[in-house]
């Protein structure tokens, strides 16, 4: 789902979004120096510990969108801004294409994400597809909330929408749900498969 574990836990090294997506260590690094901000101020601009923030800029974590949101808040852009590759205009109308096996990839111990289309600027929704290991809340250190909106279709298998103002929802393959990513949301898989998603997050 969101890559919705806390950013407290590690990725395999190397793991945060590769591809042909933004390198977001180098990108966070690179937004920080050029503010001029220290690992410590920077922590506290974006309420993401010092701790987290380092692995980050090393590669050795790979953040969910909760915390790239924090991360992008602080930074004062919208989220979409910081996880854009760019490009040289062209003058024409924008497109993005992202073949099967392409796209930016991020693991967390609770999902695996593919960033798609991720070399367009001033983009209005992030679209992500998502395997979803997590079989139980406990894969997850705190609830996902950001300001943003999110419609949701189950590709395959079957996956538990929890809420923090909702009773779980059951969604099987070709269900789609929309909704306000204000409220405390996680994602588990139900039975042997993994629930593959293709969701919209929209600022």
């Amino acid at each position: 789902m969101d890559f919705d574990m806390a950013a407290s836990r590690e990725a395999e090294r190397g793991a945060a979004l590769t591809g042909d997506g933004v390198d977001i260590a180098a990108r966070v690094a690179g937004l920080r120096a050029e503010r001029q901000w220290t690992l410590q101020e920077t922590a506290r601009r974006t309420g993401v510990a010092f701790s987290t923030l380092s692995k980050i800029e090393r590669g050795e974590l790979s953040p969910t969108i909760t915390t790239l949101t924090k991360i992008a808040r602080g930074l004062g852009m919208t989220l979409s801004r910081l996880l854009e590759v760019p490009r040289p205009a062209t003058g024409i109308a924008r497109r993005s294409i992202t073949r099967g096996s392409d796209g930016a990839r991020s693991a967390t111990s609770a999902c695996d994400n593919t960033l798609l289309c991720g070399d367009l600027s001033a983009r209005r929704m992030i679209p992500i597809r998502t395997r979803v290991r997590a079989r139980d809340l406990a894969a997850y250190d705190e609830w996902a909330r950001y300001d943003a909106e999110i419609f949701l279709t189950v590709l395959s298998g079957t996956l538990i929408l929890h809420s923090q103002s909702y009773a779980p929802t059951r969604l099987a393959a070709g269900d789609s749900i929309y909704y306000d990513a204000l409220d405390g949301h996680l994602w588990t898989s139900e039975g042997e498969a993994d629930a593959e998603v293709l969701w919209l997050y929209s600022e």
